[in-house]
């Protein structure tokens, strides 16, 4: 169980703060108690009231933890959809993992699909944006939190991390 004040992970949503842990405030009968969530990044929105005992809730990662993972994105692989049709779920159920090294691929994969289209002069999904925009949240939101560095300053942080270590 975590408490008030610990940095947390929810879902792909990024990094939240517990403001507080009670009992359930819709139904009163209800004995579990929850954690009252604040994002991190957009404190006046989006605060998620959810049972402490949701696996959908995690800590954040140690700085070895990301370096490990930022180690690691060179010879991570983009996703393989072999259908276009099934795009959706195979992003959906790389996202639903609520790894980071799945956020990369997902990156990954909307980075090559992005450099495809534009040889023939098109443009990318809603699909790939929208699962790119979310994988590139839950990564860059905890990777700050870990390094204390602004969000927009994480991915030029990646790069020059993947740049001094090769």
């Amino acid at each position: 169980m975590f408490n008030i004040g610990d940095r947390v992970i929810y879902e792909y949503q990024g990094v939240y703060t517990v403001r507080e842990i009670s009992n359930s405030p819709v139904d009163k009968t209800d004995e579990r108690l929850f954690y009252v969530l604040v994002p991190m990044y957009e404190p006046e929105c989006n605060v998620i009231v959810t049972p402490v005992d949701n696996d959908k809730v995690r800590g954040i990662i140690t700085q070895d933890q990301a370096h490990e993972i930022i180690a690691k994105i060179p010879s991570i692989q983009p996703l393989v959809v072999g259908n276009e049709r099934n795009r959706r779920e195979v992003y959906k159920s790389a996202l639903g993992g609520y790894k980071l090294e799945d956020y990369v691929s997902i990156i990954k994969t909307v980075y090559v699909r992005r450099e495809e289209l534009a040889k023939v002069k098109k443009r990318i999904s809603e699909t790939d944006a929208d699962y790119e925009k979310r994988a590139k949240h839950g990564l860059y939101s905890e990777f700050a939190a870990v390094f204390e560095i602004p969000i927009t300053e994480v991915e030029q942080f990646i790069i020059n991390s993947i740049e001094n270590a090769g």
